[in-house]
């Protein structure tokens, strides 16, 4: 039995954010059931590279799912919802506004009395009401990294941009579905569900914890963050440093003891002599003033061998070392084989695809066997059948394309 075997869940969510939810429940065992526009479906099936005519991206974080096509700006389209969330525990949504429920008549304040078990779970770019919501500002991956001071740290060539990944939609995603879980299992206890948010901008600033503690109660001193000091002014210089190596990159982190003693096993790993007698590196606040001069004296020894043989010289004295890898690269360890993070999974259209599935596991509740994403609205008749239509009623929707 998987942690949320019987769990159902209206899934309205598109792209990332809401799928990214969604997607933990499914892998533990709920009957997700993504309700879908006609033709298009969610925005993500749009989003190259395809495999048999599915896009990769969608079904990445469609595993499992269901997908039922509605047209909800028909009466009848609206009465299926219905239908489904009479014996449903939880609906999703990642609209720009509630407003756009509001008009179908399936926000919250419309539907909590008529379901009073049910979780009503929103994400959003800012929130639920304020000043970005008032203007109907669009949320997005890059305004949450840009609004939340992530980007101004990642600093390129022409200044801040983009950190290269979801970095705040998988956030979000991930406090979403905790919300859920949480909203789930006080039902457990209250016999209600309730209305559950996050936003974008909420995860990004909640993920600075270490920092934005400091700029609250202290301000803005001009030392290290916290978040990797290698790259910082005033950063720890061993913290996240990378070296290139006669083969490649190398990740070294030196921390957690007095530095004095870092920088002597660090001399000792890499065969040196006289760093730890170096006055200008006696301790952590010389050697930010020094950190130039440091890395000139480290950058020719560890360019004089191949990563792999850096590794364990440097573990030995139990200095985080990692090498710098591609996504393809890292995709090839065998650590991701051993966790099971792995999933190959055949659809009767698609073929074979292969993802990267749930990081979560649980040793009596086990995550459900990986399922293929849904091409656009194959469950259709499957899901109508399930709440208790008749196969009679079921042709006639799909004649009038209420369902399709």
């Amino acid at each position: 039995m998987s942690a949320l075997e019987g769990i159902r869940v209206v899934d309205f969510t598109q792209v990332i954010f809401g799928p990214a939810a969604t997607q933990v429940l499914a892998d533990h065992g709920a009957e997700v059931v993504k309700v879908e526009r006609p033709g298009l479906g969610d925005l993500a099936r749009a989003f190259g590279p395809w495999h048999n005519e599915q896009s990769l991206p969608f079904s990445s974080l469609n595993l499992g799912k269901q997908s039922l096509v509605i047209d909800l700006k028909r009466d009848e389209g609206l009465d299926v919802v219905h239908r489904l969330l009479e014996g449903a525990d939880v609906l999703v949504h990642n609209f720009r506004s509630g407003a756009v429920m509001e008009k179908l008549g399936l926000d919250y304040a419309t539907l909590e009395e008529r379901y009073p078990r049910l979780v009503y779970a929103v994400g959003s770019g800012y929130g639920s009401s304020g000043p970005y919501v008032e203007r109907n500002k669009g949320g997005h991956e890059s305004m949450a990294q840009a609004l939340s001071g992530a980007a101004a740290r990642f600093v390129g060539a022409h200044g801040p941009q983009r950190l290269p990944f979801t970095v705040a939609d998988f956030t979000g995603g991930m406090l979403l579905a905790q919300a859920i879980l949480l909203a789930l299992f006080a039902r457990e206890r209250t016999g209600r569900g309730q209305y559950v948010e996050t936003s974008l901008l909420d995860g990004m600033m909640r993920m600075q914890a270490w920092n934005t503690s400091k700029l609250l109660n202290v301000g803005d001193d001009g030392e290290d963050d916290g978040s990797g000091g290698a790259t910082h002014p005033r950063g720890n210089p061993l913290d996240g440093a990378v070296f290139q190596t006669a083969d490649g990159y190398l990740m070294v982190t030196a921390l957690f003891r007095p530095f004095d003693v870092l920088i002597r096993d660090l001399e000792e790993a890499l065969g040196m002599t006289g760093l730890a007698a170096d006055p200008r590196f006696a301790d952590l606040e010389t050697a930010k003033d020094h950190r130039a001069a440091l890395r000139a004296l480290l950058e020719p020894i560890f360019a004089q061998r191949p990563s792999q043989e850096w590794i364990p010289l440097l573990e030995a004295k139990d200095i985080l070392v990692a090498p710098v890898r591609s996504t393809a690269e890292a995709l090839a360890d065998p650590q991701l084989v051993e966790n099971n993070l792995l999933v190959e999974v055949e659809h009767a259209e698609v073929g074979v695809t292969r993802h990267v599935g749930t990081p979560l596991r649980l040793s009596d509740t086990p995550a459900v066997r990986a399922r293929p994403a849904p091409m656009i609205g194959e469950h259709s008749a499957q899901v109508l059948r399930a709440i208790g239509y008749e196969e009679a009623e079921i042709t006639r929707l799909f004649a009038e394309r209420i369902v399709s």
